[in-house]
């Protein structure tokens, strides 16, 4: 089941005019996307700051590219010690979106492209929604850590080694040598078998 496409309205631009100027033309746009409506774009982040960068369109010979740069601030659990903090993501987008009207006969344009996302729409409306959601899920790292001197939850009492003292000792053992510790173990312990 395909994920449904958020659409949001500052995150959609008229291009006709671009469209029907010459060849070379640019078009930018300061963007501020607050909170609110990013939050509308995926469950998979939690947005703490409103998105701020710019766009810039360019009219090529069959495309409009798109170059979004910008960043936002979303909440993380650390991989670590699953603490929630603060991380900054920062988003460069360079993507071509397609025409699917021609301007001059007001004719549709027979396109193989599937990805609907990069496809300006017959009221030649180009919407970077689906693309910055895409780009801010991407920029999200694959295991997230507070700071890199995170000291992480202690693997036996679980405590928090960051804000307290852990008094466990873990004794490193070869795994390779751990049937022959649990064979000195049990003689240890065998009344039948005394150490000499």
């Amino acid at each position: 089941m395909s994920k449904k496409i958020v659409h949001l309205d500052s995150l959609q631009f008229n291009v006709a005019g671009l469209l029907t100027g010459p060849k070379g033309g640019t078009r930018s746009y300061d963007l501020y996307i607050p909170v609110s409506e990013l939050d509308q774009l995926d469950e998979g982040f939690d947005v703490v700051a409103p998105f701020q960068g710019t766009a810039r369109f360019l009219w090529t010979k069959d495309h409009i590219m798109a170059v979004v740069t910008g960043q936002t601030t979303v909440t993380l659990q650390c991989s670590r010690c699953l603490e929630p903090f603060h991380h900054t993501v920062h988003v460069q987008i360079e993507e071509a979106f397609i025409p699917t009207v021609d301007m001059a006969s007001g004719l549709p344009i027979a396109r193989d492209e599937t990805d609907i996302a990069i496809l300006i729409d017959e009221h030649h409306i180009l919407d970077l929604s689906e693309i910055l959601r895409q780009s801010i899920l991407l920029a999200l790292p694959l295991t997230p850590v507070c700071s890199p001197e995170c000291q992480g939850l202690c693997p036996t009492c679980g405590a928090n080694r960051n804000r307290e003292v852990c008094t466990c000792t873990t004794e490193a053992i070869d795994p390779r040598w751990s049937a022959l510790r649990m064979l000195l173990d049990n003689l240890d312990t065998d009344p039948d078998h005394p150490n000499p």
